[in-house]
C-alpha cells in the first residue's frame, strides 16, 4: 500500500491564500522541544507565518495564520472556540482531513488519482505530516519543523516524566518515503530530533 503524498482541498469556507503572507512557514507540534525549538527559530528573524498543529496553539501569545487537526471531529469544539484568542488580522485558517459541519475552514483529502501504481493509499501519519502536506500545497518556499521529534518524550505541555507518543513503524517510513519520493520535500526542515535527522537540520 502506498502512503500520502499529497492531498487536494474537498471544500473551503473561506479565502485561505489571504493567510499566506510570506515564503517559509514554521510549523508547530505539541513535542517537548517545542519552546526550545520555537525560541531558537525566532532569534534568526527570518519573516514567516505560523502553522500550528493541535495543542501548540495554546503556545502562541501573538498572531497565528494557520492551525491543523486531522481528528476532526475530537478537535471541533477546540477548533470553534479556542483559536478566537489567538487571531491574526482575517481570522486563523483552519485545516482539517476531510469533513464536518463546523469548526474549520479548509477541508482537505487524498485525490482520487493519488497513486493509481498501487492497490491502496493509506493515512499513517500525524497531524505534522498533514501540515507539511498543506504547506506544500499552499505554496510554501520553506517550511520548517519545530516541536516535533517524533521520539518518545512527552509534550511540551506534560510534565517531563511523563511517557509520551509511541510512534507506529508507519509513521517513521512515512517520513522517508516523503523525503525520498515526494517532490518539494527539500523545502523542508525540522529544528530538532528524528524528524531533523530525517529532512535535515534547519539552518539560519
Amino acid at each position: 500500500m502506498a502512503i500520502v503524498q499529497r492531498l487536494g482541498i474537498l471544500s473551503c469556507m473561506k479565502d485561505w491564500k489571504a493567510s499566506c503572507r510570506h515564503d517559509t512557514v514554521l510549523i508547530t507540534g505539541d513535542g517537548h522541544c517545542l519552546i526550545k525549538d520555537v525560541k531558537e527559530f525566532k532569534s534568526w528573524e527570518i519573516p514567516h507565518d505560523i502553522y500550528c498543529v493541535n495543542r501548540s496553539l495554546l503556545y502562541f501569545q501573538g498572531p497565528v495564520q494557520h492551525w491543523a487537526a486531522i481528528d476532526a471531529e475530537e478537535s471541533a469544539w477546540f477548533a470553534q472556540y479556542t483559536s478566537q484568542c489567538v487571531e491574526a488580522e482575517g481570522g486563523v485558517t483552519r485545516h482539517t482531513l476531510g469533513t464536518v459541519p463546523f469548526g474549520f475552514d479548509v477541508f482537505w483529502g487524498v485525490p482520487k488519482d493519488a497513486d493509481p501504481d498501487n492497490e491502496a493509499v493509506i493515512w499513517a501519519g500525524n497531524t505534522g505530516y498533514f501540515a507539511v502536506l498543506t504547506a506544500l500545497a499552499m505554496g510554501y518556499e520553506r517550511i520548517i519543523l519545530a516541536g516535533m521529534p517524533l521520539d518518545r518524550t512527552p509534550h511540551w505541555y506534560e510534565p517531563e516524566n511523563e511517557e509520551g507518543p509511541n510512534w507506529i513503524g508507519a509513521t517513521y517510513t512515512q517520513w522517508m518515503d516523503f523525503k525520498m519520493k515526494v517532490l518539494g520535500a527539500d523545502k523542508v526542515r525540522s529544528m530538532s530530533g528524528y524528524s531533523a535527522f530525517i529532512l535535515g537540520q534547519a539552518k539560519p
